[in-house]
């Protein structure tokens, strides 16, 4: 019998994983809730897995716990945020990316993706080499939204911003299947062992 998967964070915990990535316990470099959320499901969707040691030292930028369970804490929303990203890619329809809120021109709360964009294109760096020799029509097209709103300068309530959020899930998800394909195309193909994705 296989475990139950970890339940999704809730939004306290969410909270207290982006006050713990902004104290001083993390380096300077650590990310926030948004901007790592984007990397993550980069690495999530992309071309090859990457060891949870790997990208939880780039999250928190060489953390400095208070004790063990301050650790366990922390490192354990992490893992499950992950985990949440992989499982709501592979579902149809079921994927959020997890965005800022900020104030619009009237005062009212408005999304912005730009963090979370930005981190995205920070989790393709690390396989930029793949994502550039895959960069077909397709996949350009799919990028076309995230690319947008990693440079956006503009107003996060400028309409054009809101359609650029409104069509990131959509996106993603069509990347992920992409990477899953030409995953199972390599497997069906060891011969083309130059071009294959893990």
């Amino acid at each position: 019998m296989l475990p139950a998967p970890a339940p999704a964070l809730t939004q306290a915990e969410l909270l207290r994983l982006d006050d713990f990535l902004h104290s001083e316990a993390c380096g300077r470099d650590a990310m926030g809730l948004s901007h790592a959320h984007g990397f993550l499901t980069a690495l999530a969707s992309g071309p090859e897995a990457m060891e949870p040691s790997e990208w939880l030292r780039l999250v928190f930028d060489e953390p400095v716990f208070r004790d063990g369970a301050q650790a366990e804490d922390m490192l354990g929303l992490a893992m499950r945020l992950y985990a949440e990203i992989e499982r709501s890619l592979a579902q149809p329809d079921a994927f959020r990316p997890v965005l800022e809120f900020v104030r619009g021109g009237r005062g009212d709360l408005v999304m912005d993706a730009t963090a979370w964009c930005q981190g995205y294109r920070a989790g393709m760096t690390l396989y930029q080499e793949l994502w550039v020799r895959h960069a077909d029509q397709a996949l350009t097209t799919w990028l076309a939204p995230i690319h947008a709103l990693a440079r956006s300068t503009g107003p996060a309530s400028d309409p054009n911003h809101r359609q650029l959020c409104a069509e990131l899930p959509h996106a993603v998800q069509a990347i992920h299947r992409y990477w899953r394909a030409q995953a199972a195309h390599a497997a069906e193909h060891p011969e083309s062992a130059d071009d294959t994705v893990a």
